[in-house]
């Protein structure tokens, strides 16, 4: 359950840096800004960059359709869940031990978003 939330934050990370880098005038588009991020703190070879390209180019149109068929937040997510796990999983089927693990750390060390982050908590 918890490689799940853990894969569903690092796939939703991944949407919005496509949106976001898709966004921006000049902008190369795609999962640059995070591929990059990835290949430079991971040490991806050109080959797992290339096959991670493939992975996201494979599911962005897929993920762009649950988004936009689905207008209930709800309904959104639970469409773009499975999609997000199973790109998830292809990427890290990519990846050696060594770069799981450091991708695990990565996920881990990012700061949480959402309702209640940075809240303290209650007692």
């Amino acid at each position: 359950m918890k490689l799940l939330k853990i894969s569903f934050v690092f796939a939703f990370f991944l949407l919005i840096s496509l949106n976001l880098s898709a966004q921006r005038p000049g902008g190369r588009g795609g999962a640059m800004p995070n591929l990059d991020s990835m290949r430079i703190k991971l040490n991806l070879s050109a080959d797992q960059e290339t096959k991670i390209k493939g992975v996201v180019s494979t599911y962005r149109p897929k993920l762009k359709a649950a988004r936009d068929n689905n207008t209930d937040q709800t309904a959104r997510r639970e469409a773009m869940a499975p999609l997000m796990q199973a790109m998830q999983e292809e990427i890290r089927a990519v990846l050696n031990d060594e770069q799981k693990t450091k991708l695990d750390a990565m996920k881990a060390n990012r700061p949480k978003k959402g309702k209640g982050a940075g809240q303290p908590k209650q007692k």
